[in-house]
């Protein structure tokens, strides 16, 4: 007669490496991304922060500018850049309610928002230029939010108020 523990073995081994899978899972997806975020952000409470090689500073903010689908609007910021030869591209511009969970990206490649407007997101050795990034925001959004503009693994965090 055999025992328990030889008639489970097959059994026993998959569950053992189903065990060892789960762990490296969770620490592939959750704990390595979460200990290697060395992400420095940069508070631009004053209204400006230097960030991808240049100097940037939040000019105004301004609700329906630009056209928006039935419960929804618009809300367009002007970000005036001192650029520079050694400023590099930022990645895509966030915006988040400052006391909420929502989160929207610059919409306005979807927007019918004219080029010479201002150039779309940060530009590469050059000299001043204006930046527009709009948001296509749900009616009940009303602030106050909080823009984030990353680049050369900085975040610079400015706060948006209407």
């Amino acid at each position: 007669m055999t025992s328990w523990w030889h008639r489970q073995r097959v059994a026993l081994i998959a569950l053992l490496v189903a065990v060892v899978a789960v762990v490296g899972v969770h620490v592939w997806f959750d704990v390595l991304p979460a200990s290697t975020d060395d992400t420095a952000v940069i508070d631009a409470r004053n209204g400006s922060a230097e960030i991808a090689g240049q100097s940037l500073a939040l000019d105004s903010a301004r609700w329906d500018e630009f056209d928006a689908p039935a419960g929804s609007r618009t809300l367009s910021i002007r970000i005036e850049s001192g650029g520079g030869s050694d400023a590099t591209t930022c990645g895509l511009f966030t915006l988040a309610e400052a006391e909420g969970a929502r989160v929207w990206s610059n919409a306005r490649s979807v927007l019918d928002v004219p080029f010479d407007a201002g150039e779309s997101f940060c530009q590469e050795e050059s000299g001043p230029y204006v930046i527009l990034a709009v948001f296509l925001l749900p009616d009940d959004a009303e602030g106050p939010f909080v823009l984030e503009i990353p680049g050369d693994g900085e975040v610079a965090r400015f706060p948006v108020e209407l």
